[in-house]
Protein backbone atom coordinates (compact mmCIF):
# COMPACT_ATOMS: atom_id res chain seq x y z
CA UNK A 1 0.00 0.00 0.00
CA UNK A 2 3.03 2.27 1.11
CA UNK A 3 4.81 1.74 -2.14
CA UNK A 4 1.46 3.08 -4.53
CA UNK A 5 1.41 6.76 -2.66
CA UNK A 6 5.32 6.78 -3.04
CA UNK A 7 4.75 6.03 -6.90
CA UNK A 8 3.36 9.55 -7.89
CA UNK A 9 6.35 11.18 -5.79
CA UNK A 10 8.97 8.85 -6.99
CA UNK A 11 7.66 10.19 -11.11
CA UNK A 12 7.51 13.61 -10.27
CA UNK A 13 11.62 13.45 -8.83
CA UNK A 14 12.43 11.23 -11.63
CA UNK A 15 11.05 13.91 -13.65
CA UNK A 16 12.70 16.78 -11.90
CA UNK A 17 16.37 14.96 -12.65
CA UNK A 18 15.11 14.62 -16.13
CA UNK A 19 15.59 18.10 -16.02
CA UNK A 20 18.31 20.30 -17.72
CA UNK A 21 20.88 21.41 -15.03
CA UNK A 22 19.67 25.64 -15.74
CA UNK A 23 15.99 24.04 -15.49
CA UNK A 24 16.52 22.74 -12.11
CA UNK A 25 18.79 25.82 -10.71
CA UNK A 26 15.24 27.97 -11.52
CA UNK A 27 13.07 25.58 -10.02
CA UNK A 28 14.70 25.54 -6.78
CA UNK A 29 15.30 29.67 -6.65
CA UNK A 30 11.64 30.32 -7.85
CA UNK A 31 10.62 27.98 -5.30
CA UNK A 32 12.48 29.41 -2.51
CA UNK A 33 12.01 32.79 -2.97
CA UNK A 34 8.59 32.69 -4.13
CA UNK A 35 8.07 32.34 -0.28
CA UNK A 36 10.42 35.66 0.44
CA UNK A 37 8.38 37.39 -2.65
CA UNK A 38 4.64 36.32 -0.98
CA UNK A 39 6.29 37.50 2.28
CA UNK A 40 7.29 40.42 0.71
CA UNK A 41 3.31 41.25 -1.01
CA UNK A 42 1.87 40.49 2.24
CA UNK A 43 3.90 42.37 4.57
CA UNK A 44 5.14 45.79 2.79
CA UNK A 45 3.24 48.12 0.86
CA UNK A 46 2.85 48.43 -2.49
CA UNK A 47 4.91 51.65 -3.37
CA UNK A 48 8.08 49.74 -1.66
CA UNK A 49 7.49 46.99 -3.67
CA UNK A 50 6.51 48.71 -7.25
CA UNK A 51 10.07 50.01 -8.15
CA UNK A 52 11.29 46.69 -8.25
CA UNK A 53 8.76 45.44 -11.16
CA UNK A 54 10.13 48.87 -13.41
CA UNK A 55 9.19 52.13 -14.97
CA UNK A 56 5.43 52.90 -14.15
CA UNK A 57 3.64 53.96 -17.37
CA UNK A 58 -0.14 53.85 -15.63
CA UNK A 59 -2.86 51.65 -17.98
CA UNK A 60 -0.80 52.03 -21.18
CA UNK A 61 -0.88 48.60 -23.67
CA UNK A 62 3.17 48.70 -24.41
CA UNK A 63 5.59 46.14 -25.63
CA UNK A 64 9.16 45.65 -25.72
CA UNK A 65 11.67 44.72 -28.36
CA UNK A 66 13.22 41.53 -28.00
CA UNK A 67 15.30 38.67 -30.21
CA UNK A 68 13.63 35.05 -30.79
CA UNK A 69 16.40 33.64 -28.46
CA UNK A 70 15.51 36.00 -25.87
CA UNK A 71 11.64 35.33 -25.79
CA UNK A 72 12.35 31.38 -26.20
CA UNK A 73 14.65 31.90 -22.94
CA UNK A 74 11.99 33.99 -21.32
CA UNK A 75 9.16 31.58 -22.35
CA UNK A 76 11.07 28.45 -20.70
CA UNK A 77 11.71 30.61 -17.36
CA UNK A 78 8.14 31.38 -17.22
CA UNK A 79 7.27 28.13 -17.46
CA UNK A 80 9.75 26.48 -14.93
CA UNK A 81 8.31 29.71 -12.23
CA UNK A 82 4.91 28.78 -12.88
CA UNK A 83 5.91 24.78 -12.34
CA UNK A 84 7.56 25.95 -9.25
CA UNK A 85 4.80 27.61 -7.89
CA UNK A 86 2.54 25.00 -7.71
CA UNK A 87 4.55 23.18 -5.37
CA UNK A 88 4.86 25.51 -2.46
CA UNK A 89 2.94 25.06 0.50
CA UNK A 90 2.28 28.97 0.46
CA UNK A 91 -0.21 30.83 -1.90
CA UNK A 92 1.85 31.63 -4.92
CA UNK A 93 -0.51 33.21 -7.59
CA UNK A 94 -0.35 35.08 -10.47
CA UNK A 95 1.79 38.55 -8.88
CA UNK A 96 4.25 36.29 -6.74
CA UNK A 97 4.64 34.36 -10.62
CA UNK A 98 5.48 37.41 -12.37
CA UNK A 99 7.54 39.20 -9.80
CA UNK A 100 9.77 36.15 -9.81
CA UNK A 101 9.65 35.47 -13.52
CA UNK A 102 10.68 39.84 -14.06
CA UNK A 103 13.07 39.11 -11.35
CA UNK A 104 14.96 36.10 -13.52
CA UNK A 105 14.55 37.93 -16.99
CA UNK A 106 16.47 40.84 -15.52
CA UNK A 107 19.09 38.89 -14.27
CA UNK A 108 19.67 37.59 -18.00
CA UNK A 109 18.70 41.22 -19.37
CA UNK A 110 15.84 40.36 -20.99
CA UNK A 111 12.99 43.41 -21.36
CA UNK A 112 9.84 42.85 -20.37
CA UNK A 113 6.55 44.54 -19.60
CA UNK A 114 4.61 43.61 -16.57
CA UNK A 115 0.73 44.40 -16.42
CA UNK A 116 -1.83 44.87 -13.58
CA UNK A 117 -5.45 43.93 -14.58
CA UNK A 118 -8.51 43.92 -12.66
CA UNK A 119 -11.75 42.36 -14.11
CA UNK A 120 -15.16 43.24 -12.37
CA UNK A 121 -17.61 40.14 -11.35
CA UNK A 122 -21.00 41.06 -12.16
CA UNK A 123 -22.29 37.76 -10.61
CA UNK A 124 -20.29 37.96 -7.59
CA UNK A 125 -20.46 42.12 -7.08
CA UNK A 126 -16.63 42.06 -6.33
CA UNK A 127 -12.99 42.76 -8.86
CA UNK A 128 -10.88 40.38 -9.41
CA UNK A 129 -7.08 41.23 -10.21
CA UNK A 130 -4.35 39.72 -12.17
CA UNK A 131 -1.08 40.33 -13.27
CA UNK A 132 0.69 38.86 -16.29
CA UNK A 133 3.92 39.55 -17.64
CA UNK A 134 5.08 39.69 -21.51
CA UNK A 135 8.49 38.99 -23.47
CA UNK A 136 7.47 40.97 -26.99
CA UNK A 137 4.33 39.31 -28.09
CA UNK A 138 4.56 36.27 -25.87
CA UNK A 139 2.68 36.56 -22.59
CA UNK A 140 5.43 34.29 -20.51
CA UNK A 141 3.56 34.31 -17.02
CA UNK A 142 0.22 34.68 -15.79
CA UNK A 143 -1.57 33.54 -19.25
CA UNK A 144 -4.62 31.93 -18.17
CA UNK A 145 -7.29 34.76 -18.63
CA UNK A 146 -5.09 37.65 -19.16
CA UNK A 147 -7.51 38.50 -21.57
CA UNK A 148 -10.32 39.46 -19.88
CA UNK A 149 -8.73 41.76 -17.41
CA UNK A 150 -8.58 45.64 -17.95
CA UNK A 151 -5.27 47.08 -17.50
CA UNK A 152 -4.45 49.53 -14.84
CA UNK A 153 -1.05 49.46 -14.50
CA UNK A 154 1.75 48.66 -16.65
CA UNK A 155 5.57 48.23 -15.46
CA UNK A 156 8.12 48.07 -18.17
CA UNK A 157 12.00 47.05 -17.66
CA UNK A 158 14.81 49.82 -18.58
CA UNK A 159 14.53 49.65 -22.29
CA UNK A 160 13.09 51.32 -24.73
CA UNK A 161 9.58 50.48 -25.62
CA UNK A 162 7.06 50.64 -28.15
CA UNK A 163 3.44 51.97 -27.70
CA UNK A 164 0.51 49.29 -28.88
Amino acid sequence: MLLLTLSPVKNKVNSFLKLPRLYKIWFVCCYFFSGLVRAAILLLPFRYLSPYLGAHYNNIQLTVLVTEEQKLLAWHIGRMTELACQYTPWESKCLVQAFLTRCLLRYYRIPCVLFLGVMNCKMENDLKAHAWLSVGSWVVSGRKGHKSFTVVSTFVSPVSVIQV
